[in-house]
């Protein structure tokens, strides 16, 4: 006789039931899309300004056509944006940077003709007027077909000794519906030596680290780039004691959501710089140039790891190729006086977000990236000490560009005869497109 089995059928629905569940889940997780990559760049242009007369600016007056000794000109400020336009054309592998972060522009106006030259994608712009005293601001172009605008703020800086340039913080979203806060800095300068100017780069991380600190109480788990030129590198008491962010890459390889990761900080151990200081024949680079990004971007996207690294763009026709400032960047002027037609005093630097898929398999690369050479080592940086209480910075509302043009197109080497190319008409905008601005 065939022995039965009490309850069969229930058991044999509940199992196929489990089956189903899993099948399901498991094509679920093979489904899942790996978030695409995004390439984010920094670039401190060295004094992008036009060449008209801003009667409200008085610091706009060392590029004018009547400055003796910088005879600043129409021609002159075109070649600057064309040969600007070349290097940021050639991020990503051609592809052009997602998000750009822009110190030493003078005004809103200068970035829109930089954006019309940009040929790979339809930039939106984020700009705020700043108090500086020569009249140069903080601003960001990004990606309108990956990312749309939510706000904008600019933070000030509360010196004592005068103003300096806002901190600007864009708060992006993607079409996944992720945001993306994005905070644009230019701390003052070392110009007075360092002991006098310590205190003002200490009080920007001040400001700085109160930004952050708000974001992180309305979204514990906030997707964070900090971005910029600071004037300090990694291991100087500004970023390592007073802002206090974390080493990267990590020793363990785990990075906590709640906490900011100095993505330049491994770089400039090994001697990685941005800019190049050369005094009595010793040359020294420096990484002043920045980028900072929390535990969120860098570890948690849908439960995928990151691969994330820093580069220093060094294309080859913008480098100097002898004498003692050899391997260092072409400038527009050297010595503020002898016009060498050049790009800035900085290197860009870019970091290309990519995540691993559910196998493990890094998401591929754009064509053509190449490495920057690698410079001698430097010393490692001190051991990070307390981080110091941060102060509160004021908000205002920041001046936001919506309109898109598409870009001019792209010449193989910019030239000084290049007449400015006519603004095209503003592309078609869909609803992603539109900023909403809080």
């Amino acid at each position: 006789m065939k022995k039965s089995l009490t309850g069969s059928a229930p058991f044999a629905l509940l199992l196929l039931a489990a089956g189903f569940a899993a099948a399901g889940s498991a094509a679920a997780d093979a489904a899942a899309p790996t978030p695409a990559p995004f390439f984010v760049a920094n670039w401190n242009v060295e004094n992008l300004y036009d060449a008209v007369d801003d009667p409200d600016n008085d610091g706009d007056d060392e590029f004018l056509p009547n400055n003796v000794t910088t005879r600043w000109t129409q021609v002159r400020y075109e070649t600057k944006l064309d040969n600007l336009a070349q290097v940021i054309s050639g991020m990503n592998g051609g592809e052009g940077p997602d998000v750009l972060g822009l110190q030493e522009v003078e005004n809103e106006d200068v970035v829109r003709d930089l954006v019309d030259r940009l040929p790979n994608k339809r930039y939106g712009i984020v700009h705020s007027d700043s108090p500086d005293f020569r009249g140069i601001d903080t601003a960001m172009i990004f990606n309108r077909g990956r990312f749309s605008l939510l706000e904008s703020h600019a933070y000030k800086i509360p010196l004592k000794w005068g103003d300096t340039r806002d901190i600007l913080h864009a708060v992006l979203e993607d079409r996944d519906d992720d945001k993306l806060h994005v905070l644009v800095n230019h701390w003052p300068s070392r110009g007075g030596g360092i002991e006098a100017s310590e205190m003002k780069r200490v009080v920007a991380a001040r400001a700085l680290a109160k930004a952050i600190e708000r974001i992180y109480r309305r979204e514990p788990a906030a997707r964070i780039v900090v971005l910029g030129d600071f004037n300090d590198e990694p291991s100087d008491r500004s970023i390592r004691d007073v802002l206090d962010v974390e080493f990267y890459p990590s020793a363990s390889g785990e990075y906590d959501p709640a906490k900011i990761y100095n993505l330049a900080s491994g770089k400039a151990e090994e001697g990685w710089g941005s800019f190049h200081h050369s005094f009595r024949g010793n040359v020294e680079w420096r990484m002043y140039d920045q980028i900072m990004a929390s535990g969120a971007l860098l570890q948690n996207a849908g439960g995928r790891r990151s691969e994330i690294s820093l580069w220093v763009d060094k294309p080859a026709f913008m480098v100097e190729e002898r004498g003692r400032d050899k391997g260092a960047p072409v400038p527009t002027f050297e010595n503020q006086e002898d016009y060498q037609g050049g790009y800035s005093d900085h290197f860009p630097i870019g970091v290309r977000f990519a995540y691993l898929d559910a196998g493990g398999d890094k998401v591929p690369a754009p064509a053509k990236v190449a490495a920057p050479a690698q410079p001698a080592p430097a010393n490692p940086a001190p051991a990070k000490a307390a981080p110091a209480e941060a102060s509160a910075a004021a908000d205002s509302p920041a001046k936001v560009r919506a309109s898109v043009p598409e870009a001019a197109a792209a010449a193989d080497r910019p030239s000084a005869s290049r007449t400015k190319p006519a603004r095209p008409a503003a592309a078609k905008k869909t609803e992603f497109d539109e900023p909403v601005v809080w």
